[in-house]
């Protein structure tokens, strides 16, 4: 038996649980509302989801940089005919549910991040497989009628899981 790439793979390991010093914030986390600023949405992705049949989900960051409150009403995708906006949640228990999460509000300069484990977009109802690496655009509206549109890229399980570990 080669014990090299056994080797390699536990040092590797081992340097990855290691404790150490958690890194500064990124630029892109800060969120500050200004006179000229306005609602921005970064770092969108989607889970890969190779069965159509099944439902997959959408992240992203979303920043009110604008000087009045914004709320986020709805987001369309061609990817899934419905997407909508939840809230995964544990209780004293231990026991996690996912429930709606209606209309989102951010107060200027707030930022309000969609991740695994907390709040996501449900996209069911898929129009295809969603594939790693494959691209769509995700539209986000807002109650006084603006929309951006972000582009968002599908990731694998470990993808995901990888660019969370290296800090992204």
């Amino acid at each position: 038996m080669k014990l090299g790439p056994l080797f390699a793979f536990l040092l590797a390991l081992a340097a990855c649980s290691a404790e150490t010093p958690a890194p500064p914030a990124a630029k892109a986390l800060s969120c500050e509302a200004s006179e000229t600023g306005a609602v921005t949405a970064d770092g969108a992705w989607l889970r890969e989801q190779k069965d159509m049949n099944a439902s997959s989900a959408a992240y992203f960051s979303l920043c009110n940089g604008a000087m009045a409150p914004a709320t986020l009403t709805d987001l369309s995708t061609p990817a899934a005919a419905i997407a909508m906006f939840h809230e995964t949640s544990r209780d004293d228990k231990g026991i996690v549910s996912m429930v709606p999460a209606g209309e989102i509000t951010l107060s200027p300069g707030e930022r309000v991040v969609f991740a695994p484990g907390g709040k996501h977009v449900m996209l069911m109802s898929l129009s295809g497989p969603i594939v790693s690496g494959e691209h769509a655009p995700l539209t986000l509206h807002f109650a006084d009628g603006a929309a951006i549109t972000v582009d968002a890229v599908a990731k694998s399980n470990v993808e995901a899981a990888m660019d969370e570990h290296e800090g992204h």
